[in-house]
């Protein structure tokens, strides 16, 4: 699983937003046997969309799975390959910082 994080402490680094990368080849049940990332992250970002339906990616179980371990956490879909999602994804970039 790809993620970018730090720990609060004693390692802070005065991040402004923490992430995680889901990509929908590692499946729906990733939240499930991490939970501490998801749980200590701002927004989970489920990346490599377009490959969803290739690999039978439940988005209901995903959504589903994050929400369990981190209710309200945004999660924002993208995809690198046909740019999904990226748009919105950079536009919120701005308002996050302090």
């Amino acid at each position: 699983m790809s993620a970018i994080w730090c720990a609060r402490h004693p390692n802070d680094l005065g991040e402004n937003l923490r992430l995680v990368l889901l990509s929908v080849t590692e499946g729906e049940d990733k939240p499930l046997k991490y939970p501490t990332i998801f749980n200590s992250s701002d927004v989970a970002v489920v990346t490599k969309v377009d490959l969803a339906e290739a690999v039978e990616f439940d988005w209901n179980a995903a959504s589903a799975n994050i929400q369990a371990v981190r209710p309200g956490i945004p999660v924002l879909r993208v995809s690198a390959k046909t740019g999904q999602g990226m748009h919105e994804w950079l536009a919120s970039l701005p308002s996050r910082r302090p």
